[in-house]
Protein backbone atom coordinates (compact mmCIF):
# COMPACT_ATOMS: atom_id res chain seq x y z
CA UNK A 1 0.00 0.00 0.00
CA UNK A 2 1.29 3.46 -0.83
CA UNK A 3 2.12 5.90 1.94
CA UNK A 4 -0.43 8.39 0.56
CA UNK A 5 -3.21 5.78 0.75
CA UNK A 6 -2.16 4.87 4.28
CA UNK A 7 -2.36 8.48 5.48
CA UNK A 8 -5.05 10.04 3.29
CA UNK A 9 -7.47 7.13 3.51
CA UNK A 10 -6.68 4.65 6.27
CA UNK A 11 -5.36 7.00 8.95
CA UNK A 12 -8.11 9.58 8.44
CA UNK A 13 -10.81 6.88 8.54
CA UNK A 14 -9.19 5.38 11.65
CA UNK A 15 -9.08 8.79 13.36
CA UNK A 16 -12.74 9.38 12.51
CA UNK A 17 -13.79 6.04 14.03
CA UNK A 18 -11.72 6.70 17.17
CA UNK A 19 -13.32 10.14 17.56
CA UNK A 20 -16.77 8.57 17.29
CA UNK A 21 -15.88 6.04 20.00
CA UNK A 22 -14.38 8.80 22.15
CA UNK A 23 -17.59 10.78 21.76
CA UNK A 24 -19.64 7.76 22.89
CA UNK A 25 -17.37 6.79 25.79
CA UNK A 26 -16.47 10.27 27.06
CA UNK A 27 -19.20 12.69 25.97
CA UNK A 28 -18.25 15.44 28.45
CA UNK A 29 -14.58 15.46 27.45
CA UNK A 30 -15.53 15.38 23.77
CA UNK A 31 -17.87 18.33 24.32
CA UNK A 32 -15.09 20.41 25.87
CA UNK A 33 -12.63 19.53 23.10
CA UNK A 34 -15.22 20.19 20.42
CA UNK A 35 -16.11 23.55 21.97
CA UNK A 36 -12.45 24.62 22.09
CA UNK A 37 -11.84 23.71 18.44
CA UNK A 38 -15.21 24.34 16.80
CA UNK A 39 -15.38 27.07 14.20
CA UNK A 40 -11.61 27.05 13.77
CA UNK A 41 -9.67 25.91 10.77
CA UNK A 42 -6.58 24.26 12.24
CA UNK A 43 -3.71 22.40 10.62
CA UNK A 44 -1.33 19.82 12.07
CA UNK A 45 1.82 18.61 10.32
CA UNK A 46 2.78 14.95 9.99
CA UNK A 47 6.11 13.48 8.89
CA UNK A 48 6.20 9.76 8.29
CA UNK A 49 9.47 7.85 8.48
CA UNK A 50 10.51 4.43 7.30
CA UNK A 51 13.87 3.12 8.43
CA UNK A 52 14.81 6.58 9.69
CA UNK A 53 14.13 8.29 6.34
CA UNK A 54 11.23 10.63 5.59
CA UNK A 55 8.80 8.89 3.21
CA UNK A 56 5.87 11.27 3.51
CA UNK A 57 5.08 14.79 4.61
CA UNK A 58 1.50 15.90 5.21
CA UNK A 59 -0.62 18.74 6.47
CA UNK A 60 -3.80 17.54 8.16
CA UNK A 61 -6.51 20.13 7.53
CA UNK A 62 -9.01 20.22 10.38
CA UNK A 63 -12.46 21.65 10.85
CA UNK A 64 -13.00 21.60 14.60
CA UNK A 65 -11.96 18.14 15.83
CA UNK A 66 -12.40 16.50 12.42
CA UNK A 67 -9.65 16.01 9.85
CA UNK A 68 -11.18 16.92 6.51
CA UNK A 69 -8.12 16.53 4.28
CA UNK A 70 -4.49 15.41 4.31
CA UNK A 71 -2.38 17.44 1.88
CA UNK A 72 0.63 15.48 0.68
CA UNK A 73 4.07 17.01 0.22
CA UNK A 74 3.47 19.98 2.53
CA UNK A 75 4.51 20.28 6.18
CA UNK A 76 2.52 23.11 7.69
CA UNK A 77 0.78 23.64 10.98
CA UNK A 78 -1.37 26.18 12.82
CA UNK A 79 -3.38 25.33 15.92
CA UNK A 80 -5.40 28.21 17.34
CA UNK A 81 -4.98 27.84 21.10
CA UNK A 82 -7.25 29.93 23.35
CA UNK A 83 -4.38 30.99 25.64
CA UNK A 84 -1.20 30.64 23.56
CA UNK A 85 -2.41 32.00 20.25
CA UNK A 86 -1.22 30.09 17.19
CA UNK A 87 1.14 27.18 17.85
CA UNK A 88 2.61 25.05 15.07
CA UNK A 89 3.01 21.41 16.14
CA UNK A 90 3.87 18.55 13.88
CA UNK A 91 4.23 14.85 14.54
CA UNK A 92 7.05 12.53 13.52
CA UNK A 93 6.15 8.84 13.43
CA UNK A 94 7.37 5.63 11.79
CA UNK A 95 5.13 4.07 9.17
CA UNK A 96 5.04 0.72 10.99
CA UNK A 97 3.67 2.46 14.12
CA UNK A 98 0.80 3.94 12.09
CA UNK A 99 0.03 0.55 10.56
CA UNK A 100 0.09 -1.08 14.02
CA UNK A 101 -2.24 1.56 15.48
CA UNK A 102 -4.76 1.14 12.68
CA UNK A 103 -4.85 -2.64 13.26
CA UNK A 104 -5.01 -2.40 17.07
CA UNK A 105 -8.51 -3.41 18.24
CA UNK A 106 -7.78 -2.18 21.77
CA UNK A 107 -8.51 1.38 20.53
CA UNK A 108 -12.17 0.41 20.29
CA UNK A 109 -12.50 -0.15 24.02
CA UNK A 110 -9.55 1.50 25.77
CA UNK A 111 -8.65 4.70 23.95
CA UNK A 112 -6.36 6.26 26.56
CA UNK A 113 -4.46 3.03 27.28
CA UNK A 114 -4.00 2.51 23.55
CA UNK A 115 -2.72 6.03 23.00
CA UNK A 116 -0.25 5.64 25.86
CA UNK A 117 1.04 2.42 24.32
CA UNK A 118 2.08 4.27 21.13
CA UNK A 119 3.48 7.46 22.70
CA UNK A 120 7.09 6.17 22.57
CA UNK A 121 6.71 5.96 18.77
CA UNK A 122 5.61 9.59 18.43
CA UNK A 123 7.72 12.74 18.51
CA UNK A 124 6.03 16.13 18.64
CA UNK A 125 7.97 19.10 17.35
CA UNK A 126 7.05 22.67 16.50
CA UNK A 127 7.58 24.78 13.42
CA UNK A 128 8.83 28.33 13.85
Amino acid sequence: MSIDTLIQKDLINFRHSILERFKEQHPHMYSILDHMLSGRKNMVGLQVYEGGNVVGTYTLMMDGVNVVEAKSGILDSALHHPLLGVVKPYVEIERNAIEAMIKDDQFKTEIFTSIAKYLPDITIKFLR
